[in-house]
């Protein structure tokens, strides 16, 4: 039988008038344990029942592992030397087994006091991967106990500790992570992210412009922004999470975040429909609420059936990324953090940090928003290691409602905006009058389209050049008559304000019957198809081909203008034509016309009208240019006025009551874009949408 130490303890009482010896068994035990910071702020020691433990120090203790030492403090009783061993284990609440265990050497068990320096590192595992104590698994619990022989009066002890994220930054990401050279442009254009009460315009340049006139009446517009901008622009956003230190302090200590998840989400921010007519904001209210009911996260951006993003399932504004491991040096063109769909919030995402390599501390996702202009988004992230008791994600739940979180990060507002641009800015001569930018800005605005000027200025065309072009053109037409309409002799450039000079009817007769070396009885024959195009008879219809001629030779002059860039040509006269005020001639405000090299990205906009087109009525200089750039973004003209219904008109294209719409002829009022238009020029697939705005909701 092993022997077991006593130790006397001798106690007089007069009971009986007798003295008794009273022994008191050898034991040992832990009186006080608990974490304790230089500063002096320390852990709450818990002793098991009936035992009291001392005073002092709180449940809610913190610190920064790896950065910021904690000191371990305990006090044992251990007479005789009867605990031989004890044990440090770790447990988080959500396991029962221990995460981490230490055993103490025989130094650490005597009685006594004992202090032990620590800064959260432990052995290496799968529960902490960088061997510290992360925020993942807290709060956590530590015990200590003591094995040994003999009496054990309280051989066990245990405090709490907290890891806990003090804070998130959220920042414009690296924009080496993109693999696509137009996006690395859009992210160096924002510069940094929008700050919460703040807007930033997400830019998508898209100078896409009709080829052919049937264009307008189909929907090559959305297939062509669709195949240009596809799901969307990735913008990276990238979070970075700060510690909370003993002191309370923000402290970069990245090793301590582990695996601990952060969830991604956004938001619907409503769109502000009061700058719009009232027959246009009754259109875009219905077409905004396009299955509202049915919608998660709801809101009023695009829905997914129109181009958009709106909807279930809808589609991915945080796409899933692979990722891969933390380095020094990032990948180019790869995105660094792992990115996963949520099971029931799916459009929402989770991912984990990099605790080391160059963005230690970091996590973040590339941020889709979807290519419609008008679509407005808010980011938020958020920690996600919040479980119910069945050890689920309780913050991965089907509410479109944003969720709650103690740390939690939000940007400002994101809104897509088309960008198209003006290349060049040419008029005949410094005499012609100028237009007001801003107005023909504002037109498109209203569609969440800017027109930016890279022109540099307006440019005067030298006369040599100008007439050299012009000669140019003629010479190139395929149609021998408009040849003999026009004078090479004319000096072009000193001819007028307008744009071509054309011989006079007479003249034109005469210089036909020089060429076909006929009479006045064979003009007849040489000016009748087939030999013309039109027949050319009488001096009215003369007079109207030279409007035809003069849009033709125009953009064959200037389809080759040096310097020009993908975007809109504007070209500037007083006038198209000397003979549009005779019989049968025609003046024209303006016109829209494609090059006859029929490239995608560059336009010509001609703005000829003189300033008396414009007395009398609600039309306007900047309105004409406005409404011949619809035509170049694909926008047919509108039935209105019905008395005058301007030719290609499709009544089914525009708001059946948008009778003030800018593509139609109605100068009796002061036009704007009518409500289908609008959502046109957003990037909307308008073949979806009704005339009739009371039928584009679907709820």
């Amino acid at each position: 039988m092993p022997r077991i130490a006593l130790t006397a303890c001798v106690a007089l009482t007069s009971s009986g008038g007798r003295n008794r010896n009273r022994l008191r068994p050898a034991s040992y035990s832990v009186a006080d344990f608990r974490l304790s910071t230089p500063g002096g702020t320390s852990s709450r020691c818990h002793l098991p029942a009936p035992f009291r433990a001392p005073g002092g120090g709180e449940d809610g203790f913190h610190f920064a592992p790896e950065v910021e030492p904690v000191e371990l403090a305990y006090r044992l009783s251990n007479t005789a030397g009867l605990a031989r061993a004890g044990r440090l284990e770790l447990f988080t609440r959500h396991r029962k087994a221990p995460l981490w265990s230490r055993e103490l050497s025989a130094a650490e068990v005597a009685a006594g006091d004992h202090r032990l320096r620590w800064d959260g590192r432990v052995t290496e595992c799968d529960a902490f991967p960088d061997g510290v104590v992360t925020v993942e698994h807290s709060p956590y619990k530590l015990k200590l106990t003591l094995q040994g022989g003999g009496w054990a009066e309280c051989p066990v002890a245990w405090t709490y500790f907290h890891v806990l994220v003090d804070g998130m930054d959220l920042e414009l990401g690296d924009s080496r992570v993109l693999s696509r050279q137009r996006d690395r442009e859009l992210t160096a254009a924002l510069g940094k992210l929008p700050a919460r009460g703040e807007k930033a315009e997400v830019r998508l340049v898209s100078n896409l412009f009709k080829t052919s006139s049937v264009e307008m009446e189909r929907d090559i517009d959305f297939h062509q922004y669709r195949a240009m901008w596809g799901s969307g622009p990735d913008i990276p956003i990238f979070a970075r999470a700060w510690l909370k230190d003993s002191a309370g302090r923000r402290v970069d200590a990245p090793k301590a975040l582990g695996r601990v998840r952060f969830l991604w989400d956004w938001e619907d921010v409503a769109e502000d429909l009061t700058p719009h007519t009232p027959h246009a904001r009754a259109f875009l209210e219905q077409a905004l609420n396009r299955e509202c009911t049915a919608s998660r996260p709801t809101g009023d951006n695009a829905h997914r059936d129109v181009g958009g993003k709106r909807g279930l399932p809808s589609s991915a504004v945080f796409p899933k990324q692979a990722g891969y491991a933390p380095r020094d040096t990032p990948r180019d063109g790869v995105f660094p953090f792992r990115v996963v769909p949520c099971g029931h919030r799916k459009w929402a995402a989770f991912t984990e940090a990099w605790t080391s390599g160059a963005y230690a501390g970091r996590t973040g996702v590339m941020f889709q928003p979807s290519r419609i202009a008008g679509d407005a988004w808010r980011v938020t992230v958020q920690l996600a290691y919040e479980r119910r008791k069945d050890g689920a994600v309780a913050l991965d739940v089907e509410d479109a409602a944003p969720l709650p979180a103690a740390v939690r990060a939000t940007t400002g507002t994101f809104e897509t905006w088309r960008e198209v641009h003006i290349s060049r800015v040419v008029r005949k001569h410094a005499g012609i009058a100028g237009f007001s930018l801003a107005a023909v800005q504002a037109q498109l605005e209203r569609a969440f389209l800017r027109l930016v000027d890279k022109s540099g200025g307006v440019t005067d065309l030298p006369a040599a050049e100008y007439n050299a072009r012009i000669a140019a053109a003629v010479k190139a037409h395929r149609s021998w008559e408009l040849r003999a309409a026009v004078d090479p002799t004319v000096d072009q450039h000193a001819s007028g304000d307008h744009a071509f000079t054309f011989r006079a009817y007479a003249e034109f007769l005469e210089e036909v019957k020089r060429q076909k070396r006929c009479d006045d009885a064979a003009l007849a024959k040489w000016l009748s198809p087939p030999r013309v195009t039109v027949p050319l008879l009488k001096e009215e219809a003369y007079h109207l081909q030279c409007k035809d001629w003069s849009k033709e030779l125009l953009v064959k002059a200037f389809d080759a203008l040096p310097g020009l860039r993908e975007g809109i040509l504007l070209l500037q006269f007083c006038g198209l034509y000397n003979l549009e005020r005779q019989p049968g001639g025609a003046s024209v405000n303006g016109f829209s016309k494609e090059f006859p090299s029929n490239p995608r990205n560059r336009c010509a906009v001609v703005q000829c009208g003189s300033a008396a087109n414009y007395i009398h009525n609600a039309n306007s200089l900047e309105q004409t240019i406005a409404h011949e750039l619809g035509h170049q973004l694909f926008l047919p003209h509108a039935p209105f006025p019905v008395p005058r219904v301007p030719a290609g008109a499709r009544a089914a294209l525009h708001d059946q009551d948008g009778s003030d719409c800018l593509m139609g002829y109605d100068y009796s009022v002061e036009r704007r874009l009518c409500g289908l238009c609008l959502l046109r020029l957003r990037g909307w697939n308008a073949t979806l949408l009704s005339s009739d705005g009371s039928r584009n909701a679907h709820p």
